[in-house]
């Protein structure tokens, strides 16, 4: 596989990942755009970042955020990283 970006560094700025892929890239103090596009990181690093959601994406997390509230997402990402017996598990 070839990759878009292979060992480049991001620092500052901002950076749109969709439709992109990374091998051992690093992610340092930068906004990364995200609207749902497949992604692949391979490697990768990130430090001292932020998202910046958009597209149907981001009309997604809202309605999930009405739907459920601050409590309801924190459950919802953890059922991602760290799924709890009893709480929402998200399988992909």
């Amino acid at each position: 596989m070839e990759f878009d970006h292979d060992g480049e560094t991001f620092e500052g700025g901002s950076i749109s990942i969709d439709n992109k892929n990374f091998r051992n890239c690093t992610f340092q103090n930068v906004v990364i755009q995200y609207a749902g596009g497949p992604v692949e990181m391979v490697g990768s690093t990130m430090n001292s970042f932020s998202f910046q959601f958009g597209g149907d994406l981001a009309q997604g997390l809202f309605t999930l955020y009405q739907l459920f509230g601050t409590d309801g997402m924190l459950q919802i990402i953890r059922g991602f990283t760290d799924p709890q017996p009893g709480e929402i598990v998200i399988k992909v």
